[in-house]
């Protein structure tokens, strides 16, 4: 194995734009400022976490039950609290690729033997047939991040029962990564009565603005939520992180007026102009889009130049991810690409 190294260092230091990690373009609300500066002024920071009603709190905002919620360290440690509970060495464990870094990290950490059926064809579509064949194969745990990243593509939720009757009938255990839930509107929530064997991770990082407290959460059935809490340490998620999710959930038209912009106008904006000017991109549904630019290092090279950051894909080779933010952002972008390629 070899860490997961993203390359964050230095890149919020120097007034870059950062389009590189799907993180909010913007300040989180006002309102979630003004409860971390409140809590740092309570005399409380040395005191260990007290999470009060926070499980009920983002149950209502989920639409479950409190007791089908455990309150994680960011999704990636969700992640990891599945696996490590159903996941022993030898394990098969079958992840559509392209995906998340990781979802192979935790696989890789339970010593499990990774299954990697490729997105298809010129548009990157999910391997259904093969992904149905390969549950008969006796795999412990089936991940799908849908929308998927880096692709930004989806898979119905017709597709997604499809994938949960045949993982039960196989004792198959389902992780549904959820991370863009907010922008793409896609969840599967409400198989969470029928599927004991479902998981869901979703973030609050993204559409939140709260990347640098770490916020996330599991949806599963009260049964696994127990399991998950033996693992998950009884203080592993901070006061900030608690603090800064009351005040975002009771907040939400500030981010939904942030998500509208960048899916209903940005992004639509910068993909009228990636059709006009002939750039390969793959549509999506995500806050994200996977482009497929002639000459990517260079491009990227010149973005940078111009104080605009995207990211490198190994996979597909020669991609790049680029974050979609407000429509000044996206305005900022099209520029700078377009001097980057010459085209003014």
């Amino acid at each position: 194995m070899t860490p997961y190294n993203p390359p964050l260092e230095g890149r919020s230091a120097k007034g870059y734009l950062l389009l590189d990690f799907n993180e909010m373009t913007i300040e989180t609300s006002p309102k979630v400022r003004q409860a971390l500066h409140d809590f740092v002024d309570s005399k409380r920071v040395q005191v260990y976490p007290e999470y009060g009603d926070l499980n009920e709190v983002i149950a209502s905002y989920a639409g479950v039950k409190p007791e089908e919620i455990l309150v994680v360290n960011g999704s990636d440690q969700g992640i990891d609290v599945v696996m490590r509970a159903f996941v022993e060495k030898g394990d098969r464990v079958i992840i559509p690729s392209p995906s998340f870094a990781m979802e192979y990290q935790s696989a890789l950490v339970q010593g499990a033997e990774i299954i990697k059926p490729e997105y298809q064809g010129p548009s990157l579509s999910f391997p259904l047939e093969e992904v149905l064949g390969l549950l008969d194969s006796s795999p412990k745990l089936f991940v799908l991040c849908n929308p998927n990243n880096p692709t930004g593509g989806d898979i119905s939720m017709e597709d997604v029962q499809r994938i949960l009757k045949r993982a039960k009938e196989k004792d198959v255990v389902v992780l549904h990564d959820e991370a863009y839930f907010e922008f793409s509107g896609i969840t599967a929530k409400d198989f969470i009565k029928e599927f004991d064997n479902l998981c869901i991770t979703r973030t609050l990082s993204k559409q939140f603005g709260l990347a640098s407290v770490r916020a996330g959460y599991v949806i599963s059935q009260t049964q696994n939520i127990q399991e998950f809490m033996k693992i998950r340490g009884p203080y592993d998620v901070n006061m900030f992180a608690k603090t800064a999710i009351v005040a975002a959930l009771a907040d939400l038209p500030y981010f939904e007026r942030y998500i509208a912009e960048v899916m209903r106008e940005a992004k639509p904006k910068v993909e009228e102009f990636f059709r006009a000017k002939g750039v390969k991109f793959y549509p999506g549904v995500a806050n994200f889009l996977l482009v497929e630019p002639k000459e990517p290092e260079k491009l990227i090279k010149n973005l940078q130049e111009q104080g605009i950051l995207v990211r490198p894909r190994e996979d597909p080779p020669g991609t790049v991810r680029i974050s979609i933010g407000t429509l000044q952002d996206t305005e900022r972008l099209i520029l700078a690409y377009s001097r980057a390629m010459g085209w003014s």
